[in-house]
């Protein structure tokens, strides 16, 4: 993330009145926007992983308190407000599946993680008591052991998501949620 308000001006227009940063990308033709190997209808196109991964990046770097706009770029003799009303609701389509499906990834960590708490608990607690109720057994000493190790190796895995990973997927889909709320505007030159 850039680290002050003015470098930001430097790289994007900012709109004071709206508080809004602009992303700006030229473009050539509107299949530009498109993975190329996708010949889906306009509003079911998945969008090139390499502008994907330039809006995303542009956008991280903008903080969320600030509204976006996406504006694209064309050349004149290719503006056509039809295309132009099909990409737009493609873009919006395409991110408001990632949006969902990143919501969905979130919920199946956040499962993960329940079932990594009570299975860590529930190996620890039978750890305990097999070392309690067995002192002398070699056998048992060996199994709690394992049990103690698997116990704690799921409790990790659950303080791992909670303190690490989590944050990082809140990000991405509070990115996400912005991009969708984006403004698209197309520009001929």
């Amino acid at each position: 993330m850039l680290s002050s308000f003015h470098e930001l001006k430097k790289m994007y227009r900012y709109d004071a009145k709206r508080k809004t940063f602009h992303v700006d990308i030229r473009l050539d033709y509107y299949r530009d926007l498109y993975n190329e190997w996708d010949y889906s209808p306009l509003h079911r196109r998945d969008i090139d992983m390499d502008l994907l991964e330039f809006i995303e990046e542009c956008t991280s770097e903008i903080p969320l308190k600030f509204r976006i706009q996406i504006n694209f770029y064309l050349p004149k003799k290719v503006q056509n407000s039809e295309i132009e009303e099909k990409n737009i609701t493609g873009m919006k389509n395409f991110f408001s599946y990632t949006l969902n499906k990143q919501l969905r990834a979130r919920r199946r960590m956040f499962h993960s993680s329940l079932v990594y708490g009570f299975t860590g608990s529930a190996l620890l607690i039978g750890a305990f008591l097999l070392k309690s109720f067995m002192k002398n057994d070699s056998a048992a000493v060996l199994i709690s052991e394992g049990l103690f190790i698997g116990g704690w190796v799921l409790f990790w895995e659950l303080f791992s998501f909670i303190f690490f990973r989590i944050q990082d997927v809140n990000r991405e889909i509070r990115n996400d949620r912005r991009i969708l709320k984006a403004r698209i505007v197309y520009h001929y030159i």
